[in-house]
């Protein structure tokens, strides 16, 4: 699959199990994976996202803007030096991105590790909030694979319902052979 994409080098930096568990699973604010994976001279993150239990808007389904994925990088997670000479881990805002005010992608900047509208529970109100600002669920069945890009924007909302939501996630970015580097600051 990878290959197919055109990866000439993929390499593994990360892989995740994701317990979102029935009545208790937590939010996973709107991010872009390549804030904290990232490459140069350009952003080759690819998120692989398996389903291991059916999710939907009610059990903390993946949302994403659509479109998102062509616009530029917000944040860098990095480790770099702080003012009191160590190093630190913090967001790094990219403010030099090439968003034209007004546009989706500038307007992502106030909620950057946020929830759009502030509400992490489904309901009504979220789900207007969302969709206002081009977010979209995503609901699968168990056993399909999400692919998405780097710069993707997604989310996800609160599992409150009975069901759990179980997925194994992989990032895979492009390797030195093709020209691409790991960030030399990266935060892992």
């Amino acid at each position: 699959l990878v290959k197919d994409l055109g990866y000439v080098d993929p390499v593994l930096p990360q892989s995740m199990y994701i317990f979102k568990q029935g009545k208790i699973g937590q939010e996973v604010t709107a991010h872009q994976d390549s804030s904290f994976l990232y490459t140069t001279p350009h952003q080759t993150c690819l998120g692989m996202w398996l389903a291991l239990d059916a999710a939907d808007v009610h059990n903390g389904c993946l949302w994403a803007r659509k479109g998102s994925h062509k616009e530029p990088l917000r944040t860098v997670f990095a480790r770099r030096m702080g003012e009191n000479g160590e190093y630190a881990l913090k967001d790094w805002r990219l403010d030099e991105n090439g968003d034209e005010p007004g546009s989706k992608g500038y307007l992502a900047r106030d909620w950057v590790n946020n929830i759009p509208g502030g509400k992490v529970d489904y309901c009504e109100e979220s789900v207007k909030n969302l969709e206002s600002v081009g977010f979209e669920a995503l609901p699968v069945k168990a056993g399909d694979l999400v692919c998405f890009a780097g710069t993707l924007d997604h989310l996800s909302l609160c599992n409150k319902s009975p069901a759990p939501r179980h997925t194994f996630q992989l990032h895979l970015v492009e390797g030195p052979k093709a020209g691409v580097h790991w960030a030399p600051d990266n935060w892992m």
